[in-house]
Formats: structure tokens, sequence, C-alpha cells
């Protein structure tokens, strides 16, 4: 990602800076359910634009009316935000707020991300590295769809097909008797010895849940919630679940693991998770399951962070909830790529790729596209606990 350097700016003049006293009280009632209700104001498209509204900081308000003539970055953001200026410069570029010259013309969204970011495409190798870019793809090939029905096409993708005969091979009792959960086994002693499982909410009704049977500490809303994915196929399923229930106790930090309930849940390639609260206990867990679960065959999961090349141990990190209120880290990242693959996908050939677009503003929100893991800038003020 390239920055803009000396090159002219200006305020998109397609939006229109509103503060929040002149906002209708609909338009103000949405900033507060986002969480925006401190903002200086809102970046209202004006008519004939197919610019989306922006909620705008009182930072951002005053950098867009410094720049209601073209200019130069302001001396005074670069003094403030030092080395980060010029990222923050290009952000506000590639979503519209801001406009750079080019020639006789402006240009912003999509069709500036060519000049302003290199050639972006994942370099991760492996199974999860090639999952990853099929999605992509995939994406871009789907056309004009609603933006959260191309998250979810994103988040499932790689899913084994639920057809009705798999739904009725796989409900809840078969797929129990399949993992050996019923029935005297390794998987059941090993849970009766080292787990509790948890009572079935209607949020975890697809999971089959259990917490360590030692205590725990209590969880730290500041930190973040680590994720270990164990993705085997189906027939693989019984043998890690067995291994994941065995080994799992002895690891310090863990707080519990899920398991899909039925078809639902086993078809997908997340359909076995462990939660940590720390990065490192969560990588002492993958090098025991690695060793014990050598030439498993592997499902695999596009945009994790892979322990290895075969695709069966990778990671993720949901958002604490005291910044988001909770939430999926896939399913966020799903999200985000949707709404950029999409917007390059309205700018049209002069945009380039969509997913070129789509992964070099993720990593200006803070994401390794090469790992898919996210960056120390995502949340600067939150434990990481790695």
């Amino acid at each position: 990602m390239s920055g803009v350097g000396e090159s002219l700016l200006r305020a998109n003049p397609g939006y229109e800076l509103v503060p929040m006293d002149r906002l209708g009280s609909a338009e103000r009632q949405l900033l507060a359910e986002l969480g925006e209700g401190d903002a200086y104001g809102l970046l209202r498209p004006r008519a004939g634009t197919s610019l989306e509204a922006r909620t705008a900081s009182a930072d951002t308000a005053l950098l867009f009316l410094t720049l209601a003539e073209p200019a130069p970055l302001p001396s005074y953001v670069r003094r403030r935000l030092g080395g980060e200026a010029e990222a923050v410069a290009v952000r506000l570029v590639l979503d519209g707020v801001l406009e750079l010259a080019d020639g006789d013309r402006h240009v912003s969204g999509p069709t500036a991300a060519a000049l302003l970011t290199g050639a972006t495409s994942p370099r991760a190798g492996g199974r999860i590295g090639a999952l990853s870019a099929a999605a992509l793809r995939y994406g871009e090939l789907l056309g004009p769809v609603a933006e959260h029905e191309l998250a979810m096409r994103l988040y499932f993708y790689g899913r084994q097909p639920l057809t009705t005969a798999l739904r009725e091979r796989w409900d809840e009792r078969s797929v129990a008797a399949h993992l050996g959960i019923d029935r005297v086994g390794a998987a059941r002693e090993a849970l009766d010895a080292g787990w509790v499982e948890e009572r079935a909410t209607e949020e975890r009704h697809y999971w089959r849940s259990w917490r360590p049977r030692r205590p725990a500490g209590a969880r730290d809303d500041r930190r973040a919630n680590y994720k270990l994915y164990v993705s085997p196929t189906v027939e693989a399923l019984p043998e890690a679940f067995a291994v994941v229930a065995e080994e799992l106790p002895a690891v310090p930090g863990i707080a519990a693991f899920k398991v899909g309930r039925d078809a639902g849940g086993i078809c997908r390639p997340d359909k076995l998770v462990a939660y940590f609260d720390r990065l490192e206990d969560l990588r002492q867990a993958a090098a025991r399951l690695g060793q014990r679960l050598a030439g498993c065959q592997a499902h695999g999961i596009p945009f994790t962070a892979a322990i290895g090349e075969d695709g069966l141990l990778s990671w993720g990190t949901d958002p604490p909830r005291s910044l988001t209120g909770g939430g999926s880290w896939r399913i966020w990242l799903a999200e985000r790529l949707a709404e950029y693959l999409l917007r390059a996908g309205r700018d049209g050939r002069e945009a380039g790729e969509p997913s070129r677009f789509a992964l070099g503003r993720l990593q200006l929100a803070g994401v390794d596209t090469d790992t898919w893991a996210p960056t120390a800038a995502l949340w600067p003020a939150v434990q990481t606990g790695a």
C-alpha cells in the first residue's frame, strides 16, 4: 500500500457534511445505535450519487472542511498522526470521503485503488491460502447480490452442501453416535474425566459445548477471544474429537470447546473449535494436537491463520466484548470483504479486480491478509494476551 505523498486531495463534493445538531431525529438515532452518538455529524450523500452515508468524527470533519479546495495532506495531520497519517489519508480516499487528483480529474474508492495499492493478493501458501483465494474469486464471480448474502456465502465457503440425504443421515443422535459421545469409548471417557457439558441455549443450539472441570479464572472482557479451529473431514471427525477431548484439559488457559450438533454443524469447515484467552496457550494446544493428529484428513477453513500446510489446524480471534459486544472474527472478515467487493464491483472495469481493492482496504482496517490475523493496529487498546 503506497501513500498519498504530496498528491492533491480534496473533500468529495458528493458529500454534504451535516453537524449533529442539524440532523433529523431518525439520523441521530441511527448514529446513537451505531455507538456514534458523540460524532461531529454525518457525511450525507448528495442526490444523484451512489455514495453511502458515513459518520464523521471531529477530526474527519475538520479535515473534510480543510480540504474544501484541493491541497496536499495538511501539515497538522502529519504532525498529529505521525507515521500513520498517510495510511489514514489512503483509507479516507478508498472510502470515498476524500478524492485524489489524477491528471485533470479526481478519483476515490476502488477507482483510486490502482493509484494507491501495489499488487495485492494473498501470499499465504498451503490449503488455507488456496481456499481463501478461491473464496475471493468466487465472491467476484457471483455478480450483484445483497451484501449480507455475499458475506454469508464467503463465511460458509467450503461447506459441504446440505442435501436432504445428509440432513436425514446426520441428525443429532447420529452425530453423537459417530463421535462416540453416547457410548463407552475414548471420547466418552475423556469427556467424563475432563469436561462438563454446557446446557444448550437458543444462541448455541447448533453446537454441543464443554468447559473444563478444573476451575477457570474469570474472563477478562478486554482480552481477545482466541479460537483454535480443528477442521477434519466428517469421516475423520471422531478421531479429532477424541484427541481434543483427551489433550486439551492439560493445556493452560483452555476455556471451552464445541462441536457441531447435527449435519449443519459437522458439514461446515469450522466444525470443531476450542477457545483460549491467550495466543501462547492456543499455540501450545495446537502443538499437542498436531502431534496426535498427523495425517488426519483435513477440510480447511478459509480466512483463518494457518498452523501448518494441510489446513487441519488454524486460528482466529473474536473481537473483545468490551469494544464490540462480541461477535465472530470470521463473520466480521466476511462482512468487510463483501462490502469492499461490492463497492469495487459498482465502480466497473476502471476499478480493476474487486479482490485487489478488497484486500488492500482490509489491510488498512488492520488485517494481515497473508495470515488472515488481526494486526496490533486493529485493537490497539486491547490486552491481546499474545
